[in-house]
């Protein structure tokens, strides 16, 4: 699923449907209300991970700081005459989407063949893959594969003709991540700006742009 969102002039303030009556060009008018509504998504989304720390506390990943990177007019802005058109594609930034709906996360989307997703049990081990951490052993519950976990050295004595001989072993410790087939996030509209912040953009972009022209004709 993508975000698309139209800027049209039927909300706009009066003095902006005068001007764009006058306009024979629409594009630069556009453009400016175009470019004003993606500033914005974008200074939104980052905005908005960054009042929503990890659960766990720890690393941050900055996870929407990079997502509200690829928010940019070049990416994700088309203005064809007397249309613009803002563009957020959910392959692209993955998660975008729950702003109107449930986001699963699956296992395998990136990395083939892979069953589990490896979730984070601690704050130490958000933000890092498990193959980012060292001396973790496999545990296992009564479906199968259960999670990720410290090992720890346990050493057994075994008799032998020759006398005690002592095997080490790893076992599993504090559990570092679970096991999951699928996660689940719950629709958040907070996550993007509302419909009267995206109309209030694009009018403030189109107001700059008037403001700018009236300036110049009077110089």
């Amino acid at each position: 699923m993508n975000v698309r969102l139209s800027i049209t002039v039927d909300t706009a303030t009066p003095e902006i449907v005068y001007a764009w009556d006058q306009l024979e060009d629409k594009t630069p008018i556009m453009k400016a209300a175009g470019h004003r509504l993606v500033r914005d998504t974008s200074a939104h989304v980052r905005a908005w991970g960054r009042s929503h720390p990890n659960k766990l506390g720890g690393k941050r990943t900055n996870y929407w700081s990079t997502i509200a990177e690829k928010i940019n007019p070049a990416d994700c802005l088309q203005v064809t005459g007397s249309q613009a058109v803002m563009t957020l594609d959910g392959n692209i930034m993955p998660g975008i989407t729950r702003a109107f709906e449930d986001v699963t996360i699956t296992p395998g989307t990136k990395t083939p063949g892979v069953k589990n997703l490896a979730l984070p049990a601690r704050s130490e081990s958000y933000g890092m893959r498990p193959g980012e951490m060292s001396g973790l052993v496999l545990f296992w519950g009564k479906a199968g594969p259960a999670g990720l976990a410290q090992g720890v050295p346990v050493t057994r004595a075994k008799s032998t003709k020759k006398g005690a001989k002592g095997t080490t072993y790893m076992v599993p410790g504090l559990v570092m991540y679970w096991f999951s087939k699928k996660v689940t996030q719950p629709t958040d509209r907070s996550l993007l700006p509302s419909n009267q912040e995206w109309t209030d953009s694009a009018s403030a972009g189109a107001s700059e742009w008037l403001d700018i022209q009236l300036k110049k004709l009077k110089s």
